[in-house]
């Protein structure tokens, strides 16, 4: 299936960082709390909606040494859905660096997902921009295969000013050894307990002080996992 040109065009989204570890009570106080400042993700709407990703690092585990280095630059590249019957897939290549995100996303066809999986990554050449040539000659030179999958649970909201955007993340669960992202059978275990939830603020240049207050209100002292690093469970015995 081919893409449009609209389609074929790569989103870049470059902002500030952070990221907390919620209790249950905080959510649903800053459920409450956003669902008055904020707009809901037209994807998702109040009911949320599921995000399905599987991650790719080099053969050396390249990008997971510099997640557990705490380096102040990193990346990682992954494939995404929100559905296993979907038509089509995000192929995201997203970088770090002293707190900020940027963050480029193509559109790709599920067909071309699919050679990426299996580390076709000459695919990507059919999207003619310099992200993709870029994705193409890191994965091939450096050996990318595709890790683990990760699956979990989102409640988003956005605003355009500031290019906020604030997720809630729940019930993440994995699969370390089966990387199939179209798969309705998988056999995931349980990344972390389901009372937790991920808070995500992403926003550029101020955090509206709205924002601010409600967070005020939460306990914010804890540290959420990695989704990249919880998945790669089988590492740890070798690298920690």
């Amino acid at each position: 299936m081919a893409l449009s040109q609209k389609e074929n065009a790569v989103l870049a989204v470059s902002r500030r960082e952070v990221k907390y570890l919620l209790n249950l009570s905080d959510r649903l106080y800053l459920i409450n709390a956003l669902d008055r400042l904020l707009i809901p993700d037209a994807y998702g709407g109040y009911n949320g909606y599921t995000v399905r990703s599987v991650y790719f690092d080099s053969i050396i585990n390249e990008d997971y040494m510099d997640k557990q280095c705490h380096k102040d630059e990193k990346k990682r590249i992954r494939l995404r859905v929100y559905h296993p019957d979907d038509t089509k897939a995000k192929f995201e290549l997203k970088r770090k660096s002293f707190g900020r995100e940027l963050k480029e996303s193509i559109v790709v066809t599920r067909e071309d997902a699919i050679r990426i999986l299996q580390c076709n990554y000459s695919v990507l050449l059919n999207y003619s921009h310099p992200t993709a040539r870029y994705a193409y000659e890191l994965m091939t030179h450096s050996l990318y295969r595709p890790v683990s999958l990760v699956e979990y649970d989102r409640r988003a909201y956005t605003h355009p000013d500031f290019n906020t955007r604030v997720t809630l993340d729940n019930n993440m669960r994995y699969c370390g050894f089966c990387h199939d992202l179209f798969s309705h059978r998988l056999n995931f275990k349980a990344a972390m307990p389901k009372d937790d939830t991920i808070l995500e603020i992403k926003y550029d240049r101020y955090l509206f002080r709205q924002i601010q207050q409600a967070l005020s209100n939460c306990d914010l002292t804890r540290k959420p996992p990695s989704k990249f690093g919880t998945s790669r469970e089988i590492l740890k015995s070798y690298y920690n």
